[in-house]
């Protein structure tokens, strides 16, 4: 048996996994659905922590160049707000009849931004490392994706809790007795 099997099958999982994404991006965008205050920054928090995690793995990786992944992490950071900006404009918000809470709605455009944003981890594979881009190289871009992951999904969650301060202002906190 060759390499070459291997790495087929691997591009072929890589690709499933892709369409996987995209359907499901495809899904979720697409429906209306509520947005509720007090679980809305579970995944920005994971993502946060996750890309902290892994920049610090990245650092104690042997022959990671420090300076380029910064540069990736605040690269990717830029691009994850960009991102963000770029999908809370094609996103329609509305009252969800419910306190603390807001329905919202992706449209074709946000799929679109999302999966190129993701697309652009392929595309900086190219441009910085070639096509054989090396085990730390790839961890210092995996970083940089991650960053760019936490950007978006940071401003994204800043952007609904203002349309659920807006549209359900006295709710946005919930508050006991």
């Amino acid at each position: 048996m060759n390499g070459s099997g291997g790495s087929m099958n691997t591009a072929w999982i890589a690709l499933a996994v892709g369409l996987l994404v995209v359907v499901r991006f495809l899904f979720r965008e697409l429906r209306e659905r509520t947005v509720k205050v007090r679980t809305l920054w579970i995944r920005p928090g994971i993502i946060v922590l996750a890309t902290i995690g892994f920049a610090a793995a990245a650092l104690a990786r042997p022959g990671v160049n420090s300076a380029q992944l910064i540069v990736m992490l605040l690269v990717g950071a830029a691009l994850g707000v960009l991102t963000g900006v770029l999908v809370v404009r094609s996103t329609t918000f509305a009252p969800a009849g419910m306190p603390g809470a807001v329905r919202v709605r992706g449209s074709i455009a946000t799929v679109v931004v999302w999966v190129a944003a993701i697309a652009l981890r392929l595309a900086a594979r190219f441009v910085v490392g070639g096509s054989g881009a090396d085990l730390t190289t790839q961890f210092e871009l995996n970083a940089g994706l991650l960053a760019l992951l936490a950007g978006a999904f940071v401003f994204v969650a800043l952007a609904f809790h203002r349309a659920i301060d807006r549209l359900a202002p006295e709710a946005a906190v919930p508050r006991t007795l």
